[in-house]
């Protein structure tokens, strides 16, 4: 794919050390917002790139500044190589919230099914990071929601029938690259038909080749038809193609099945290392050999900052050391760490050199497509009562149907994740107080409403409104029991006047007779479209 830029490539790093060649392969997170973190890690080992998340930067200025100051230290280096800074802006999960523009989601991007408007919504990912100066979206999600109780990927997939998932992976794709960056589709070869989150361990998924095929890897297909540049791996098991070792350590799937029988010559990137499903089963030098071995191009290690140790950098240092401890060992070849280093920066000589960063953005713009988004992916699933629209003479209760205590994840320390400041059930509700058409409503939290079902006497002009979210959240999941419970309670008393909003996925086992309308994502728009759907707006 970078062939091209090959000999220039050799020329820069023909007078690298062994240690600057073995850094120029890591991509790695670091705490804080000072560039200064890593000086020591670009200056002595030619850091390849890093991840990037809320916790660096949580607005467009903070990103421009730690994004200038970076490659000003990578520059002065002398010939340097770009560094690849990703950032994991895929919809359900974004960072420099609440100023970037996230869309619905892709689930609901994939529920309106206009290829379109996911390619614009993700050339509007594209162009906002790139003026924040990034340059690569870790996106998109090219898993299959074949589980729909998957507690990482969920809303991040654009639905559970491949051939719609493959149409929309591949609009993604060429949106990042019309918006000026690439695209990284993750996590191969599949992490929807799981449930198991591989931050914790290891998931196994137990089908031959062929059902892959025509399930998981139809996506990823689409997007290496599509141009995709790099391609994620997944910290998952599948053991009809390897009995031993998950994907990212795996050459059977690596050079086997996504080399030769998929026929990607882009770059592989690992997910991070120092998730659980490696660190509870490998010592780190042991998985990066593995690793590099069996075909990772790039690795990435972020997790452990995650935990907010404080000799997270150490601890990268001393992986990097131990990798070229390994090469000097003998258990991975010079020759091999040369040929993997020339694809890397050839690569980066050929897609990251020359960006235009830190242009001026539409953003009003941008936030009209994400709404117009949400609201196409809205859909009445169930109205057996005629609940709707919610007439204004209907006095209503909005009830959240999560316990405080569920949304502490949705701003996470480690700086990953939704990064949601606000609930969707809070925009919810202050969208239909606003309605000028809605005056008779009541906000109820879950804490209050379990109360207050023991005392209410429900007439005929009533209506109870449940609202239903969830969120793919790393390493914890947002709970959906006590919903689900609350939701059969209120059935109880009110009957059919219950109508239930799903801001989720609507899979949810739901009391007979109610109505029912899903928005298929908790982000603010799809908030804000779910009212007016309500309402008839």
């Amino acid at each position: 794919m970078f062939s091209t830029y090959r000999e220039r490539a050799a020329r820069q790093v023909r007078h690298w050390s062994l240690e600057q060649k073995v850094g120029q392969l890591f991509i790695l997170a670091f705490p804080g917002k000072q560039a200064e973190a890593v000086r020591t890690l670009i200056e002595r080992y030619r850091l390849g790139g890093c991840y990037l998340s809320q916790d660096n930067a949580a607005t467009f200025a903070e990103a421009r500044q730690l994004t200038g100051d970076l490659d000003r230290i990578n520059q002065a280096t002398g010939d340097a190589v770009p560094l690849l800074l990703g950032v994991d802006q895929e919809g359900a999960w974004s960072v420099l919230m609440p100023e970037s523009t996230t869309g619905p989601g892709n689930l609901a991007l994939g529920h309106a099914d206009d290829v379109s408007m996911t390619a614009s919504m993700y050339q509007v990912f594209a162009d906002e990071m790139r003026s924040a100066g990034f340059n690569c979206v870790l996106g998109p999600c090219a898993d299959v929601n074949l589980r729909s109780d998957s507690p990482i990927i969920d809303a991040r997939a654009f639905g559970s029938d491949p051939a719609l998932v493959a149409r929309h992976v591949a609009a993604a794709v060429a949106g990042v690259r019309q918006g000026g960056l690439v695209a990284c589709a993750k996590h191969f070869p599949g992490h929807g038909d799981t449930a198991v989150d591989s931050h914790r361990d290891i998931p196994v998924v137990d089908k031959p080749l062929a059902t892959l095929l025509e399930q998981d890897l139809l996506p990823f297909q689409r997007a290496i038809d599509a141009g995709v540049e790099l391609i994620m791996t997944s910290h998952i098991r599948y053991p009809q193609l390897d009995a031993q070792h998950p994907a990212t350590l795996s050459a059977p799937v690596l050079r086997g099945l996504l080399r030769e029988r998929l026929g990607f010559n882009g770059i592989v990137i690992s997910d991070s290392m120092n998730m659980g499903a490696i660190r509870r089963n490998y010592s780190p030098v042991e998985a990066a050999v593995l690793a590099f071995q069996s075909g990772i191009d790039m690795m990435m290690l972020s997790e452990e900052h995650y935990d907010h140790q404080p000799d997270y950098l150490e601890q990268q240092l001393a992986m990097i050391d131990g990798l070229v401890a390994a090469v000097r060992d003998g258990h991975w070849s010079e020759a091999e760490l040369d040929a993997t280093l020339l694809r890397v920066v050839s690569f980066k000589l050929a897609r990251l050199s020359g960006i235009a960063h830190y242009l001026p953005l539409a953003m009003r713009e941008h936030q009209a497509l994400a709404q117009r988004a949400a609201q196409a992916a809205v859909a009445v699933l169930a109205d057996p009562a005629g609940n709707l629209p919610v007439s204004a003479e209907r006095e209503v209760f909005l009830i959240q149907t999560a316990p405080q205590e569920a949304y502490h994840g949705l701003m996470n320390a480690r700086g990953i994740g939704p990064n949601q400041h606000v609930a969707a059930f809070d925009v919810l509700a202050d969208s239909w107080f606003g309605a000028h058409k809605q005056l008779h409503a009541h906000s109820l939290t879950y804490e209050v409403a379990v109360d207050w079902l023991r005392s209410i006497r429900v007439q005929p002009h009533m209506l109870a409104v449940a609202v239903l979210e969830n969120y793919p959240l790393p390493g914890e999941d947002f709970p959906q029991a006590p919903a689900q419970a609350l939701l059969f309670q209120l059935a109880e008393v009110f009957g059919q006047q219950l109508l239930v909003i799903s801001l989720s996925n609507g899979q949810m086992r739901l009391p007979a007779g109610v109505s029912h309308l899903c928005a298929y994502g908790s982000r603010p728009c799809s908030a804000r479209a779910a009212v007016r759907a309500a309402l008839g707006l």
